[in-house]
């Protein structure tokens, strides 16, 4: 079983969020309102294959960089619900902000009930857009479709129905130290 839709429900492909989202599907005590920005820049990242590729200007490996920042953010947060001997300070490595403290809520319910997830969360494609090179709306199609979330007897706790691709809309940071996934609202819809 799997979802992410943050309701990602522990896991929107990627640890406690994907296996929340598998769960609860937005089961969240304190929800955090949906953030709104008129992003107007748009950069695609694909080229041509050609045999020799085409080096990026700055910008382009910026939103690349954004892109990625999705894929390592979802293996932390499944790395974190796979195992919850794993310390909840490994999410500062990939979010910060309302990203990161939802992370945290979000994966100590998952370990404080003692379930685990079972399998991982998939990037299925991201696409991101800047305004001002430093703050990047970043929209990723999640799928949880390998992912189970499991009770202390193996049993799954994964809502029925849960839909096993979500679409969400991440803000990451490019801040000194990198890109920082730092709004993830988990709110999605079907991809």
């Amino acid at each position: 079983m799997t979802t992410r839709s943050r309701t990602r429900a522990l896991g929107s492909a990627a640890s406690l969020v994907a296996v929340m989202v598998l769960i609860s599907a937005c089961n969240d005590p304190d929800p955090q309102p949906p953030v709104t920005s008129s992003w107007t820049t748009t950069t695609s990242t694909s080229t041509a294959s050609t045999s020799t590729p085409t080096p990026l200007n700055p910008a382009q490996r910026d939103i690349k960089s954004a892109e990625e920042t999705i894929g390592r953010y979802w293996r932390v947060l499944d790395q974190l619900a796979a195992d919850p001997k794993k310390s909840l300070n490994l999410i500062s490595t990939v979010a910060r902000g309302q990203a990161a403290s939802q992370s945290r809520v979000e994966l100590g319910a998952l370990q404080a009930k003692g379930w685990t997830q079972v399998g991982q969360s998939v990037v299925r494609s991201s696409s991101a857009t800047t305004k001002d090179g430093k703050a990047f709306a970043v929209v990723a199609c999640i799928d949880v479709s390998g992912v189970d979330v499991v009770d202390t007897a193996g049993t799954s706790v994964v809502k029925a129905g849960r839909p096993d691709r979500q679409e969400y809309t991440y803000t990451v940071s490019k801040v000194p130290q990198g890109f920082f996934v730092t709004v993830d609202t988990l709110k999605g819809k079907p991809c």
